[in-house]
């Protein structure tokens, strides 16, 4: 057992007790480095990310330099949630506190744990949409458009996400949806050792152009067009459980995979968008007739394989072209007719 593994019990200095330990689910595609607790004080609940360091005291492991990677990933993200904080993002999740606490029987280093406590949610998306309101259209549409809101409110500080998918959209009640765990995530001018990687994510559900190994040098199409891949993607996935990445590599002739691919993207770009195009087709004829229209162009607009046609038509080669406000706009719009139409729906049944 790691240290991280051991907190169950203890009592961190302000106060906070560590009482459950969570069990991360078989088909999880997160919290890989770290372990989750609830936390308990003056009878509130809280979630705790316990940060995960036992792979710098393996064997054969140089363990300063490892720890040194491992540190520097947990004050990332510490630092980018604390200026999230500084600007009082209302569609992020923040930590309510951060630290360190020691593990009695092992030794100072080994022992010391780094956590980041948070307000509990409900749920994220994925688990919430087994409950019978997620089969709900309004439902799901304020859950996009609370993720788009939280992406929105990070780009303006040019902080992009890098990770979201459903598992990573929280759900807390009447307050709505929070974009959560920022633990691939990059800040312009603060560089982290994941900022060298190719795509820092879940690599299930990465843009298309990161997989093939393009990589823009620019940081705002390069960064924030992988949030607005990872956007649009959540919107099919909200309204048909389905995940545009493999959509698309699966309709893709075996020798134009990524994994097999061997010339440069612009090459692969015309099978790529051929194989786009078919499973649009799919997602049209799965998607729910009051609100088909708007997420298959949503979907197609946001996950388009070509970075430079990626987002709002009338915003691309502009110098908005990645800005997030105008799907904010029009996904604030479409909540509020469909809220509309189901209250009228409502009171004629």
């Amino acid at each position: 057992m790691t240290a991280s593994s051991k907190l169950q019990g203890l009592v961190l200095d302000d106060g906070w007790k560590i009482v459950t330990a969570l069990i991360r689910p078989a088909a999880s595609t997160g919290g890989m480095f770290s372990n989750s607790y609830l936390a308990e004080k003056d009878g509130r609940t809280a979630f705790l990310k316990a940060f995960d360091f036992s792979d710098a005291f393996q064997p054969g492991v140089d363990t300063l330099k490892e720890l040194g990677i491992l540190t520097a990933s947990y004050e990332h993200e510490r630092n980018v949630l604390e200026h999230c904080r500084g600007r009082r993002m209302s569609h992020v999740t923040l930590a309510v506190a951060h630290g360190h606490v020691a593990v009695p029987g092992l030794s100072a280093m080994e022992g010391r744990v780094y956590y980041l406590l948070f307000e509990k949610a409900d749920g994220d998306v994925r688990v919430q949409m087994d409950e019978a309101d997620a089969s709900d259209a309004v439902w799901c549409m304020r859950a996009l458009r609370d993720a788009c809101l939280g992406l929105a409110q990070i780009h303006r500080e040019l902080i992009a996400h890098q990770d979201l998918k459903p598992s990573n959209v929280l759900c807390y009640g009447e307050t709505g949806f929070k974009v959560a765990d920022f633990g691939r995530s990059s800040m312009r001018g603060n560089s982290i050792w994941h900022d060298d990687l190719a795509f820092p994510g879940d690599r299930t559900y990465a843009p298309m152009e990161l997989l093939y190994g393009y990589v823009n040098p620019d940081f705002v199409p390069r960064r924030m067009g992988c949030d607005f891949y990872m956007l649009g993607n959540l919107a099919a996935f909200l309204f048909t459980g389905t995940n545009m990445t493999g959509s698309i590599l699966a309709r893709l002739d075996p020798q134009h995979h990524w994994t097999r691919w061997r010339s440069d993207y612009s090459s692969a770009l015309p099978y790529l968008q051929e194989g786009f195009a078919r499973a649009l087709e799919e997602l049209d004829g799965r998607l729910p007739i009051e609100v088909r229209s708007d997420v298959l162009t949503l979907v197609r607009e946001l996950c388009n394989p070509d970075l430079s046609l990626r987002g709002d038509p009338r915003a691309v080669g502009k110098h908005d072209h990645f800005s997030l406000e105008r799907y904010v706009s029009r996904l604030t719009h479409i909540v509020k007719i469909l809220e509309i139409k189901t209250r009228i729906a409502r009171r004629a049944a």
